[in-house]
């Protein structure tokens, strides 16, 4: 008998455990939302790095020991100054023996005008006294610019990207010394898949947002790109930056940085279309009917809508042809534990 009473308790307390009320979470649900793309305008966007427009790697134009390495990688430098100098020893005295032989000519050539016009020597002796002296101020000059080559000049105003040699050690004609980067002239560089050529060919609208300064958009315009992509990798672009309100003085924009390059692109027939990701739309179990979850700034709400899809975009998105307007935000995470109606929080990345 007791056996049957303790039996009979535990099923009570089992029924009216089994109806309590389901506990609802309060406060809102967390989701992300994005904003609903005119299907007239293509928005294609790539990574981007800035680079110098106007570079340069200087370099003697004859052999020697380095005597002098006078700057350091990230130096800035003025156009004119000396950067490196070469062991002008032999150099001089190239100079000076040229110098001698100049002398002589110039006298030789004074001496000879002279007496041409007193008919002492002949045209002949004087024209072969032109020709030695000319010969020698020639030389005179070539030896006097290979000393003065000696010391390596900056040809403009810039930093020193990178050295390529030390001090003391003997260079080649031609070698490179160091990397000269003017930090004024810059340009944007990307590589452009092969498959996405169409964009660029289609005169897009063409912005560029710098890593440290998000959401401000830059208009740029194409400087040159390689129509066929040298490594398979793709095609590689360079832009420059012809906003009137981008100056470096005021964006601290350095090579280097990254950047993502936005690509616009206008098409018509679509101007009732937009594109969502396919993470945003889910079908109604019961109606069959494709539906999106539509956020509203003012309410904080979401508001389940039907909507009429027309294939797919790339391979994440989907275009809408009814129920939805450009810029209107759907939400693409947490959609499957969302009511009409129901008060969301919007995540931020």
């Amino acid at each position: 008998m007791r056996g049957k009473l303790v039996f009979g308790l535990m099923c009570a307390a089992c029924i009216v455990s089994c109806k309590q009320p389901e506990v609802k979470e309060s406060g809102p649900r967390p989701v992300k939302v994005t904003k609903a793309l005119p299907l007239n305008v293509v928005e294609k966007s790539f990574s981007g790095v800035v680079s110098p427009d106007q570079f340069s790697d200087l370099a003697f134009k004859m052999s020697g020991p380095l005597i002098a390495l006078n700057v350091e990688e990230g130096q800035r430098v003025k156009k004119g100054q000396v950067v490196a100098v070469l062991d002008p020893l032999d150099f001089r005295l190239q100079y000076e023996a040229k110098k001698s032989s100049y002398m002589t000519a110039k006298s030789q050539m004074e001496r000879s005008e002279k007496l041409i016009k007193k008919q002492a020597i002949s045209h002949q002796d004087y024209e072969s006294t032109q020709a030695s002296y000319a010969n020698a101020k020639a030389a005179y000059e070539n030896a006097k610019n290979i000393l003065d080559e000696t010391k390596l000049l900056a040809p403009f105003d810039g930093f020193i990207q990178k050295k390529y040699v030390e001090n003391y050690q003997k260079v080649q004609a031609g070698q490179g010394i160091v990397c000269l980067i003017n930090p004024n002239k810059l340009l944007v560089k990307f590589t452009l898949p092969e498959n996405n050529m169409q964009y660029l060919l289609a005169s897009p609208q063409i912005a560029v947002e710098f890593e440290n300064y998000r959401g401000r958009f830059f208009k740029a315009k194409v400087k040159e790109y390689i129509e066929a992509s040298p490594d398979g990798s793709g095609v590689p672009v360079s832009l420059y930056v012809d906003d009137p309100d981008f100056n470096l003085n005021d964006y601290k924009v350095a090579t280097g940085f990254s950047c993502r390059v936005v690509l616009k692109i206008s098409r018509e027939g679509y101007a009732n279309y937009v594109q969502v990701p396919l993470t945003s739309v889910f079908m109604d179990p019961r109606t069959k009917e494709k539906r999106v979850f539509v956020y509203n700034d003012a309410a904080g709400k979401v508001e389940q809508r039907v909507v009429k899809e027309g294939g797919l975009v790339d391979k994440d998105m989907i275009i809408i042809t009814e129920g939805l307007n450009p810029d209107e935000k759907v939400v693409i995470a947490g959609t499957t534990r969302l009511i009409d109606g129901q008060l969301v929080n919007v995540l931020t990345e």
